[in-house]
């Protein structure tokens, strides 16, 4: 609990920050805030994608994948990369108005790093999620977004996982899927 109070906190913190920095991201954060409420935003719970085997597949609004390698640090699209340094937090979104770009914004910069297809019904949201570069981990939070995450991966124990993120409107926010798997035993 201690740990999400300290997130919400540097969340809150770089939403300041990149508001001032960014016009787009302004206008993003205005017009979600505006549809949905000023705490509608915000850090619900962590999944700690450090501790995982890379690419940990990272989807945005059910058809938008994004790839975490933790061995370099780096979260990556088809139209650019962003390297997670320590002590940085690092939103995902779209602009408003949509202009077909999932975007990573952080005091590092503005980042077009991925496309999706406007076409679908449901695209990334405007605040979708955040990620923590901390000293030893990188936590991922989907931040209450209207479309929802996806991660899958395999841990590094190994214990593969496939982690869904819906709207916490519809009272359900993650859902833990065991694996399943199915072979066939020759005789």
């Amino acid at each position: 609990m201690q740990q999400l109070a300290t997130l919400q906190t540097k969340l809150a913190e770089s939403i300041g920050n990149l508001r001032r920095k960014y016009p787009s991201f302004d206008q993003a954060v205005s017009s979600y805030t505006g549809q949905y409420g000023e705490s509608s935003v915000k850090v619900y719970e962590t999944f700690k994608i450090s501790d995982t085997i890379d690419p940990v597949i990272i989807i945005v609004g059910r058809t938008t994948p994004l790839f975490y390698r933790h061995s370099r640090r780096q979260l990556s699209g088809s139209l650019d990369s962003v390297t997670v340094d320590s002590g940085n937090v690092y939103i995902l979104g779209r602009r408003e108005p949509p202009d077909s770009k999932l975007i990573v914004w952080s005091v590092k910069g503005e980042v077009e790093i991925e496309k999706y297809d406007s076409r679908v019904t449901i695209i990334p949201s405007r605040m979708h999620a955040a990620i923590f570069g901390l000293e030893d981990d990188v936590l991922f939070a989907d931040l209450g977004s209207t479309s929802g995450s996806i991660l899958a991966g395999e841990t590094s124990k190994p214990e593969p996982f496939i982690t869904l993120y819906g709207p916490p409107h519809m009272g359900v926010h993650r859902v833990a899927l065991p694996a399943k798997y199915a072979y066939t035993q020759r005789a």
